[in-house]
């Protein structure tokens, strides 16, 4: 079965890359650029995996984080951000499976994403 991924950042180059990446290792992708617009995504649909940026608006990736807590969901979050180390360390919670500082080893992303889709 076809893992689904919610690629969230509001850099178009950036979800066009990792949409064309992780098509190509089998997953179906769907794509926000904002925070509001992924809880609308994410309140109409089951996916196996989001990959979050932080800093975007409107509606930040921890607000992402936040309604996530709110509403119990468990999906499994990769939080992949330019933000400094402290920040991206506050990024937690039971959702989050993963950090990554851009500019990331897509690699190391990759295999993240497998990891988050398997738990």
């Amino acid at each position: 079965m076809q893992k689904s991924i919610l690629i969230v950042d509001d850099d178009a180059g950036i979800r066009r890359l990792l949409g064309v990446m992780l098509q190509r290792q089998s997953f179906e992708t769907d794509e926000a650029s904002n925070g509001l617009e992924a809880m609308e995504r994410i309140r109409a649909r089951r996916y196996d995996a989001i990959v979050l940026d932080l800093m975007m608006g409107p509606g930040s990736g921890f607000d992402v984080l936040d309604q996530l807590k709110k509403l119990r969901d468990d999906r499994c979050v990769v939080v992949l951000s330019a933000s400094s180390e402290r920040t991206i360390r506050e990024a937690d919670g039971p959702n989050v499976f993963a950090r990554i500082r851009k500019p990331f080893d897509v690699s190391q992303l990759l295999d993240q994403i497998n990891e988050c889709c398997q738990v």
